[in-house]
């Protein structure tokens, strides 16, 4: 009387909770892996900029007291118009970056993770426009 089901809806359920729960954990894992390789990439990046920020910085500062140097002195011009003149190539340099980072695209985080709930939200609609 007391006989295992080995088939019919209880087992049919059972096998579709297990899939889901596999699917949502596949999910997770490529979520986690993601965020594993952009807090990589994240930290490396920081890493390298400062060293460059660093480095471009003390350039920088040397080659804007040898310019204002050459010009005050050696020119012949004034300290009020070489700061000037200074002032403005400064202000030309920051419209032009403001304008490259305003075209350049960066990649959203998480986009295969995103693709993949979009395509199974997909799936789901059309799976359930197909039943009514």
């Amino acid at each position: 009387m007391n006989t295992p089901l080995t088939g019919g809806i209880p087992s049919r359920l059972s096998g579709l909770i297990t899939e889901l729960l596999r699917h949502v954990l596949s999910l997770g894992a490529l979520a986690a892996e993601e965020t594993r390789v952009l807090i990589q990439r994240s930290i490396t990046g920081v890493l390298v900029l400062i060293v460059l920020i660093l480095m471009l910085v003390i350039a920088y500062v040397s080659a804007i007291i040898a310019v204002i140097s050459l010009l005050a002195l050696g020119c012949g011009f004034g300290w009020v118009a070489t700061l000037g003149l200074i002032s403005l190539l400064h202000l030309l340099l920051a419209g032009g970056c403001y304008l490259f980072l305003r075209l350049k695209s960066f990649p959203r985080p998480y986009e295969a993770t995103s693709a993949e709930l979009q395509r199974n939200l997909e799936a789901l609609g059309t799976s359930s426009r197909k039943k009514a």
